[in-house]
Order: C-alpha cells, then sequence, then structure tokens
C-alpha cells in the first residue's frame, strides 16, 4: 500500500509540473510548524497581492530579442507611456531590455527591480492612466436587475466609479435618442410622444443594441 501510495504521488507532482504547477517537496524529518512556515513564505507574495492575482497572470516579461517582433505585429502595441517607464516616467535613460507584454500593450520599464515590480501589481501602475484595449476579444459586462426602488441605479452608479464601467440606463438611453434628428428617432416620436403609444420590446432591444454600438 505505501509503494502504490508513493508511485500515485510521483504521478500526481508530474502531472503538476506538467502543467506548470509549483511543487514544493520537504522531506519527512522536518516538523509540521516548519512545513507550515516553508509554505507560507513561499506564498507570501501571492498572499499580499492577492487583489492582482487575475491580471498579474496577463503580464509577462519579453526577452530583449522577442521585443522587436511584438513591436511589429498588429496585435500588441506600445502603451501610452511610449518609451517611458510606468514606474519611472521621467528617468532619462530609456531601455527595451526589460519590457513587459500585459493587455496587449508593451511596457517598457528601466531595470530589472522595477519589472518585478510591476509583475506583481500590474494594474497599480496602468489604472486610469492606460484604458482597456478595444481589441481584447473578451470584454466584461454587468447586468444589475432587480425590483423597483431596490437600489439598482445607486449600485450601478457606485460599479462605474470604481471600475471605469460605463453605466447604461434605459431611461437615458430612450432620451438621448427619442430627440436625435434621424428617420428611426423620428418615428419613435411620432408614435410616443405624438400618438401616445408605449416603447414594445423591440424598440427597447434596438435602442440598447444601438448604445452598445
Amino acid at each position: 500500500m505505501h509503494e502504490a501510495d508513493e508511485a500515485r504521488l510521483e504521478e500526481f507532482i508530474a502531472f503538476c509540473r506538467e502543467k506548470n504547477v509549483q511543487v514544493v517537496e520537504q522531506t519527512s524529518d522536518v516538523s509540521a510548524e516548519f512545513v507550515f512556515i516553508k509554505l507560507i513564505d513561499i506564498l507570501k507574495k501571492r498572499i499580499r497581492y492577492r487583489h492582482d492575482l487575475v491580471e498579474r497572470e496577463q503580464a509577462q516579461p519579453l526577452k530583449v530579442k522577442e521585443v522587436k517582433f511584438y513591436e511589429c505585429s498588429y496585435t500588441y502595441k506600445p502603451s501610452k507611456f511610449g518609451v517611458n517607464s510606468p514606474l519611472s516616467p521621467y528617468n532619462p535613460i530609456k531601455t527595451k531590455d526589460f519590457a513587459v507584454l500585459y493587455r496587449e500593450r508593451i511596457y517598457y520599464l528601466a531595470n530589472h527591480e522595477e519589472q518585478e515590480k510591476f509583475l506583481l501589481e500590474p494594474s497599480k501602475f496602468t489604472k486610469n492612466v492606460e484604458s482597456c484595449p478595444n481589441d481584447l476579444l473578451i470584454k466584461p459586462r454587468v447586468s444589475v436587475i432587480g425590483l423597483p426602488k431596490c437600489g439598482k441605479t445607486t449600485l450601478c452608479e457606485r460599479i462605474a466609479l470604481k471600475t471605469g464601467a460605463i453605466h447604461l440606463n434605459m431611461e437615458d438611453i430612450i432620451e438621448s435618442y427619442i430627440r436625435r434628428d434621424a428617420i428611426y428617432a423620428f418615428n419613435l416620436r411620432v408614435r410616443t410622444m405624438m400618438q401616445g403609444q408605449s416603447f414594445g420590446d423591440d424598440d427597447l432591444v434596438k435602442l440598447l443594441h444601438r448604445r452598445l454600438q
């Protein structure tokens, strides 16, 4: 049974390493407290910077010889900082030896220490500075639904304030489109303001679709 357990353990360790999962091996002649301290030390950065856990997985350092290929591509572009480092934008020394690829953008850090800091917390140095690129395939969307007067608008405003997302309110969308100088808007005005008809579901969906576009 002991040999079978060891075989399964070795198989599991090989599987983890194949998936690039960090494996920490400890001998059985140390105390459980020492193993616990060792694990905490290894996980310290992940726990301390856990708010950037997802963003950190999207940032990757570039080798010097790789930078020129990413710069020449149509998908990846330099960030709004240009050749300046987001950590020290006024540093007179410019280099491309410590570049980082993050969210379809290339950031040029001044040295290895700045590169390590950027890789730990990429969103800290780009939030509210670098807008989300339009060429991302996945764009987050949030829908808040609920009963009337339950606080949906207030919650949406807070989410928009915290994340920079755009708050879409159907009343504002209707108000902005119905007064436009366009055929579709004119027909809506005739049906609603002159004939007194209410908006149908198809009309609301069309308006929302136009606003998203």
